[in-house]
């Protein structure tokens, strides 16, 4: 069985997946209860189905179950079972989680986590070391990149128990488990796992959680990965200046960004920019951005920048690696709120489709690699849109979709030859992507905005020449253009 470092993946090559979670079977030592949670996009669970427990249902999908647990070989042994075929497409990942009741993991001897492929074939092993103060624990995360499935050990500690790690990902604390189910082999030690036996008390040393009217540490650092990366959490309350250092610099990071148990319309969220050097510049709001999502951070692949914290609650930032993001393909993929996306392969279209949601903005931006943000389409509720899918000599690019996080939407990658034709006349409403054949033409622009920019794509689908803002005959050339309203317009071919 490969033995992988923190932060380390491995590609998982046929399912259904066997995932084990272990330790030494050592009476009086703390319970460890194993789950597995299912997130969005966004990095979300969708509500309680997405935590399976042990002695619990299967996730409704059918692609996740808890198989029970046994004592094998001095081990205490549990399994997890997931069949990538059957995943939701709306599912990007899927964390293997341990929660230890009656001590911290200091007092958990051998813990580990084991993948096997569905052809019996071993992927990896990650002995979870190093956990000595923590009571909950994502252990690793199977994840989808470019169309298949990948294990990453993770090892994210919370010295703070399991309402620590239920907030990260949007989890209520009642669905996480108390303790685990015992397997058949009722020792001691699997009695309390199964609750069927007092567990052992608290170590008096044990931390109380903060209480909720008590400001958050700063910043919290926990152990490193290799590679350079460390997990880096900023928790505040109110207005703060934090630095955000990039782990690994000349590579973009993920920022996950989230107001703590604020939900009603008077919750004040924003961050500014005040400093460094990163295009575009990061900046969330919360009308335009929500009170939790995910943004691109160091897209020209920067040290450090500063932002200023404005708010009335408490709030949480969090770096991740950029290879952690959502990819785009081929069929349709969902999500709500603002989010980060990854796409592999050549220009094409996008479609944008955007939930019913009252007085909401939603905006879809690339990132091409270096740094250089495009606008793709904004959207309204009444109809989709289709924008530039732009892709630099590199051969990929960044997507994020920037909206509140009451708004749900879906993005269609398209291929170039689904743009219309300009023949004779091509008319619609909103942005869209049209084709202009042979040596370009005379074209009679009208649109009922004030101003609407059309633009010449080049071979990548960036913008190049703006052809006009106005109403008016233009000389337009050959190739794709960009179309840029929020109302209707028409291109008529002039003799």
């Amino acid at each position: 069985m490969p033995i992988i470092e923190r932060g380390a993946n491995t590609p998982l090559t046929s399912g259904p997946f066997r995932i084990t979670v272990a330790r030494a079977a050592r009476p009086g030592a703390p319970a460890v209860a194993a789950a597995a949670v299912l997130l969005d996009a966004a990095g979300r669970v969708r509500g309680d189905d997405d935590v399976v427990l042990a002695g619990g249902p299967p996730h409704p999908s059918g692609a996740v179950r808890h198989l029970g647990g046994a004592e094998e070989g001095g081990l205490l042994v549990q399994w997890l079972e997931v069949d990538p075929d059957t995943v939701e497409p709306a599912v990007q990942r899927i964390l293997i989680t341990a929660i230890a009741a009656g001590g911290r993991f200091g007092a958990v001897d051998g813990l580990y986590v084991e993948v096997v492929a569905g052809d019996g074939t071993p992927a990896a092993r990650y002995e979870a070391t190093g956990a000595t103060m923590d009571t909950a624990l994502v252990l690793g995360e199977c994840y989808r990149r470019d169309g298949a499935w990948r294990f990453r050990a993770v090892g994210q500690g919370y010295t703070s128990g399991p309402a620590a790690l239920a907030a990260d990902y949007g989890i209520r604390p009642q669905a996480l488990p108390a303790a685990p189910v015992a397997g058949p082999a009722m020792t001691e030690v699997d009695k309390v796992e199964a609750g069927t036996a007092a567990p052992p008390p608290v170590a008096a040393t044990q931390a109380p959680a903060p209480a909720a009217a008590e400001p958050l540490p700063a910043t919290r650092q926990d152990r490193g990965r290799p590679g350079g990366w460390a997990d880096v959490v900023h928790e505040g309350h109110g207005e703060q200046e934090v630095t955000l250092v990039n782990p690994e610099p000349g590579h973009p990071a993920l920022l996950e960004y989230e107001a703590l148990g604020a939900t009603d319309s008077d919750t004040h969220f924003t961050a500014d920019r005040i400093d460094g050097q990163d295009t575009p510049l990061l900046v969330f709001y919360r009308d335009r951005h929500g009170l939790r999502g995910q943004l691109l951070a160091f897209s020209a692949g920067g040290h450090r920048f500063r932002l200023r914290i404005t708010a009335n609650c408490h709030w949480r930032l969090r770096l991740r690696p950029a290879d952690t993001v959502q990819t785009l393909g081929t069929g349709v993929v969902s999500g709500r709120g603002t989010a980060v996306l990854r796409y592999d392969g050549p220009p094409a279209l996008l479609r944008v489709e955007r939930g019913r949601a009252k007085d909401a903005e939603m905006e879809v931006f690339t990132t091409q690699a270096g740094g250089g943000g495009h606008l793709v389409a904004h959207a309204n509720h009444r109809h989709p849109v289709t924008g530039p899918l732009a892709v630099g000599p590199e051969g990929w690019v960044h997507v994020t979709v920037e909206a509140p996080d009451t708004v749900p939407w879906k993005l269609e990658v398209l291929p170039l030859n689904a743009a219309p034709v300009l023949e004779r006349k091509l008319s619609g409403r909103g942005p869209d992507v049209v084709l202009v054949r042979g040596v370009g033409a005379k074209v009679e622009v009208r649109h009922d905005q004030a101003i609407t920019p059309l633009f010449a794509l080049d071979e990548h689908l960036l913008p190049g020449e703006r052809v006009c803002t106005e109403p008016g005959v233009y000389a337009v050339p050959p190739g794709h253009l960009s179309v840029r309203t929020r109302g209707k317009w028409s291109l008529r071919v002039r003799d």
